[in-house]
């Protein structure tokens, strides 16, 4: 049987896991914590010789043993198929081949790697180990023509001693890998199918006797005011045994000695197990708010009393401990606002750099998140040491997940298979030696959707052999009859209220939730306020943080990420992996600004807002407010009135405090209180001033009186009544209404059209990922995506100066007998106002959700400058508007469009009391509804937008749509998770709303100025 498909085989001749360390020459160059500089460390990263063949055995024999220098070559880190080389495929779930555990496929895609390296003379003598920090998936090591080993485990460290077969000189190392092999029955994560060498590979040279691995733990006093540091080594002799040897540790705070001791007269015979222990007098404690580290320095001498080598290593003092069924951190109880992570990049897909794993970990922190989930395999080891520095908790998941076996009904197949156990049992093993120093590590995760059976209880038993100290989570031992954390995934807010009012015995999280698929996600705010009530519910983990689309061109050159079905793979899940917080470049989306919001650990809520009585609340679990303050604002329809500036000081954690301020009297206009929350100094990762979070209150709605709009060069309206056309025309200005379709078909203004389509009631807008299933199983059924307007009549009268025009009309689908019937009544006044006043009644079987209810139009493409007052600045919609505010806003329609990799509706924003979208000369059109509407303005229409699959396929239609929205369908996160809450949904039922339209030109009425004016139109409706 082929080693690949043998599973009672994990690997050959590799190395027993352990800690994740590199030993130095000196404690000055220890001091740096950095690889490249320990006493034998040589980078094989970079540039490889490379051959791509189909099959396994089509590796010709002389590349095991001879340089192939006609090959081509391959960056190394980085996957095959991102250079060209065999086949990208994404699923979800389902196994890209047929399930025939342990075989795979035949035609066995494989990478054949090789590189020579040199060794200098200082490495004579050494032990010489290769490392690879990630391999997908089966791969083989071969070094001067000697087979090294085997290894499967794709993201977890594979080390092999080679120094029999490395020489002082020149080196030829060959590596065999392979796409597919029993392992990947246990590696079928949501993400692109690929291979190769995807993380570094080194070489690392050790004394012949040397530390081997070590294990630092802390235990904290009963008051938390001291700690005892312990620290289990075990030494490693590979000649026989040796004598004499001492280790000297002392451990440092900032470079301020606070503890040492030595170890002497070590006899290690083969192998040897120590420990040493310190007691810390008030130590400072580590915790993803104060992540401080101290330096741990192992200094090893041989019986000589010559160094052989100096081993540092950053240590966080915390405790981790259940009580009463909740988890505690340092003694203090604390809840974790997470993520689920991915490895991605939109260049290198899995083979991502360090700069880019250091700045998601500085995004996270600037968006208020305190944890972070290893979805659903382990990182980089570096990672975790970032996490350790930034200040992250980790829940770390290990490289275990067999979900293509619900394709066949039975998740369980192998993870409830006896014969199974040494291989999830490996996993787990590895991945715990390998990051057991990391104070970041709260959490150890048994992998993800792989069912429940004996396994998985042999992985917690394994786990908490080597590790007794952190928790144990599996999603699914939904019971906990073995983990130390009960998790689910997806539950609605209302089971997760269920959940908190009936608590188990053992904390709970929601380890994945409100899928971040496109715009969305939606429900937030309603999910926190039951995460906030419960203290059961200690964490919850959104998925996903990164979109894993894929950085290409299309032949005009123009930007495209592609996803499942682009590079003709089948089956695939199509854009399912673009379900993230961030674009695949890192561009945070609304949906991360939304939840750095609802995250914000300084709550301000009002006692009596319009007397300056506020409650604050600090919702850090172990930080005071010091260096934090409050910048306070107080807006009249966008202008700010009054500021003052407060420090924050002396409030301790989970502690509430009243704020009075003495605001001033204010005027007729409405107001707004905005309240910003500011950290003064600069951290790690955000400048000094850099903003936590935003609240706004109303204190009082506008009470000004209003002036009338006067126009002197006003004439009488005239009529023109033809056959097919009714024409109203005033000074100035003319609209032409078809008596065909009793359509607004022309709106000419100083002779200038200003229409570039008509106003046309709509019930569907261009379908975004959190409503898909809503798409498919209501709306494209009933067939609301071609919905069409039949027009019925068409009379007008004279409203004393006013001119009243009715246009009946049914909105129907094809096929069906339901509908709405609409009436639209525009009223036209002698000063070029309009207003239309719009409604409809339903008639038929269909009453359930739609997307909206509002009206469009075409406007001329040079209108694109927008000015607004209503909510922003980014996009919002009801259930997913906590990181905007009440305002005004100047913007653009191309600033206001949200570029989300899959085409979909964007850009709304609610609440708007007017709007002006106008040319760069201030001409164009205000709008003023009569209620708060919703707004967005696209170079699209919304057809275009939702027969799009990818950005590229986006033309400007060379004018703008404008949409003038009485109720917008909330987003949810329906894609995968929770539905749009009843308090969010539209319904296809009766409706009313209006809106008053009003040219505008250069060099006359600005919005502002027209914000005080009474629009009324004499005879019809009053809008003030």
């Amino acid at each position: 049987m082929n080693n690949w498909e043998n599973f009672t085989l994990l690997g050959e001749h590799r190395l027993a896991p352990r800690a994740y360390f590199f030993s130095y020459a000196d404690r000055a160059s220890a001091a740096t914590m950095q690889r490249e500089l320990s006493r034998r460390f040589l980078s094989l990263s970079g540039r490889w010789q490379f051959h791509y063949f189909d099959h396994p055995l089509a590796v010709p024999e002389a590349f095991y043993h001879s340089p192939m220098t006609e090959w081509g070559q391959i960056t190394v880190p980085n996957l095959w198929q991102m250079e060209g080389h065999g086949r990208l495929q994404y699923t979800d779930e389902g196994f890209p081949f047929p399930i025939d555990v342990p075989f795979v496929p035949t035609n066995n895609p494989t990478g054949a790697y090789q590189r020579s390296f040199t060794l200098s003379p200082a490495w004579d003598g050494e032990q010489v180990i290769i490392k690879f920090d990630g391999v997908e998936t089966y791969f083989e090591v071969y070094v001067n023509g000697h087979y090294a080993g085997f290894s499967k485990g794709s993201r977890l460290t594979a080390e092999f001693d080679i120094s029999a077969f490395a020489r002082v000189g020149e080196n030829l190392l060959s590596v065999r890998v392979m796409q597919w092999a029993d392992s990947t029955y246990i590696e079928d994560q949501d993400m692109w199918w690929m291979a190769g060498i995807f993380r570094d590979v080194y070489l690392v040279g050790k004394p012949r006797a040397h530390l081997q691995d070590f294990f630092v733990q802390t235990r904290l006093s009963g008051d938390c005011t001291g700690a005892t540091l312990s620290c289990d080594l075990q030494f490693e002799s590979l000649d026989g045994p040796v004598s004499g040897h001492r280790l000297a540790w002392r451990l440092l705070d900032a470079e301020q000695e606070v503890g040492s001791g030595e170890l002497t007269d070590l006899h290690i015979d083969g192998n040897l197990t120590t420990r040493f222990t310190l007691d810390l007098d008030r130590p400072r404690l580590w915790s993803a708010e104060d992540p401080y580290l101290y330096r741990l320095e192992l200094a090893h001498f041989d019986a000589a009393g010559t160094l052989l080598e100096v081993i540092p290593q950053r240590v966080g003092v915390r405790e981790i401990a259940v009580r009463d069924g909740l988890f505690h951190v340092n003694g203090r109880y604390l809840k974790l606002h997470g993520v689920n992570r991915h490895d991605n990049d939109h260049l290198k897909s899995r083979a991502v750099g360090m700069d880019r794993v250091e700045q998601d970990i500085i995004l996270m922190k600037q968006h208020n998140l305190n944890s972070v989930r290893t979805a659903h395999y382990p990182n980089d080891p570096r990672f975790y040491e970032l996490c350790d520095r930034y200040g992250l908790f980790v829940m770390a998941e290990t490289d275990v997940e067999t979900h293509g076996f619900v394709s066949v009904g039975d998740l369980s197949a192998i993870t409830d298979d006896p014969a199974w156990e040494s291989v999830f049992v490996d996993r787990i093993v590895r991945h715990v030696h390998a990051q057991k120093n990391h104070p970041s590590i709260i959490i150890w995760s048994l992998g993800n959707e792989s069912g429940y059976g004996c396994n998985i209880r042999a992985m917690y038993h394994s786990c908490k052999a080597i590790d007794p100290t952190r928790l144990v989570h599996y999603e699914e031992d939904r019971d906990a009859e073995v983990v130390d954390v009960v998790s689910t995934m997806y539950s609605r807010v209302q089971q997760m209220n269920h959940f908190g009012e009936y608590p188990m015995n053992k904390p709970r999280i929601l380890c994945e939730y409100a899928h971040a698929m496109g715009n969305g996600p939606g429900g937030l705010s309603e999910y926190q306020q039951v995460f906030d009530r419960h203290d059961h519910i200690q964490g919850h983990y959104i998925w996903e943080w990164c979109d894993h689309g894929i950085l290409a061109h299309d032949e005009q050159g123009r930007p495209v990420y592609q996803y499942g079905g682009d590079y003709g793979d089948y089956p695939n899940n199509y854009n399912f992996c673009m379900d993230g917080l961030i674009y695949p470049d890192q561009t945070p989306g609304p949906g991360l600004r939304e939840y750095k919001q609802v995250l914000c650990p300084v709550k301000v809520r009002a006692s009596h807002a319009a007397a300056g009585r506020f409650e604050l609340e600090n919702r850090f679990w172990f930080s005071s407010l010091d260096g934090l303050r409050l910048e306070w604002e107080l807006q009249a329809e966008g202008e700010v009135i009054w500021s003052e500036s407060q420090p924050l000081c002396g409030v301790a954690p989970r502690e509430t405090l009243p704020v009075a301020l003495d605001l001033p009297a204010l005027d007729q206009r409405e107001t707004f209180l905005q309240v910003r929350v500011v950290r003064e100094q600069a951290t790690a990762y955000s400048p000094a001033g850099y903003q936590l979070g935003q609240y706004q209150f109303q204190l009082k709605g506008a009470t000004r009186t209003l002036y009338p709009l006067v126009n002197p060069n006003a004439t009488e309206l005239q009529l023109e009544e033809g056959r097919l056309a009714l024409t109203i025309t005033g000074n100035g200005f003319a609209l032409r209404f078809s008596r065909l379709d009793g359509k607004l078909e022309s709106w000419q203004v100083a002779g200038d059209e200003l229409l570039a389509s008509a106003p046309r009631l709509t019930f569907f807008k261009a379908m975004i990922d959190n409503h898909k299933q809503e798409y498919e199983s209501l709306w494209h059924p009933n067939h609301l995506q071609i919905m069409q307007e039949h027009f019925r009549t068409l009379s007008w009268r004279q409203l004393g100066e006013a001119v009243e025009v009715t246009v009946e009309s049914i909105i129907a689908p094809p096929v069906f007998d339901f509908g709405m019937r609409c009436r639209y009544v525009y009223t036209l006044s002698p000063n070029g106002q309009l207003h239309v006043a719009l409604s409809g009644v339903p008639y038929g079987r269909y009453d359930d959700i739609i997307p909206k209810i509002g009206v469009e139009l075409g406007l001329r493409g040079d209108l694109d400058r927008v000015h607004y007052y209503g909510m922003g600045p980014g996009e919002n919609y009801s259930d997913s508007r906590q990181s905007n505010w009440i305002g005004t806003f100047k913007s653009t329609v191309a600033e206001m469009w949200e570029h989300y990799p899959f085409p979909q509706d964007n850009g709304n924003r609610q609440q708007v009391r007017w709007a002006s979208l106008t040319d760069r000369h201030g001409s164009g059109l205000y709008v003023r509804p009569d209620a708060p509407i919703n707004l967005s303005a696209w170079p699209y229409s919304w057809e275009h937008i939702h027969a799009a699959q990818h950005i590229n396929e986006l033309e400007p239609g060379g004018h703008i749509t404008l949409n003038l929205d009485h109720k917008v369908l909330g987003l949810g996160s329906n894609s995968w998770g929770s539905e749009v809450l009843d308090s969010h949904r539209v319904r296809f039922e009766e409706f009313e709303y209006g809106l008053t339209l009003l040219p505008i030109e250069r060099g006359n009425l600005t919005p502002a100025t027209l914000a005080g004016l009474d629009l009324t139109i004499k005879g019809g409706r009053n809008l003030a």
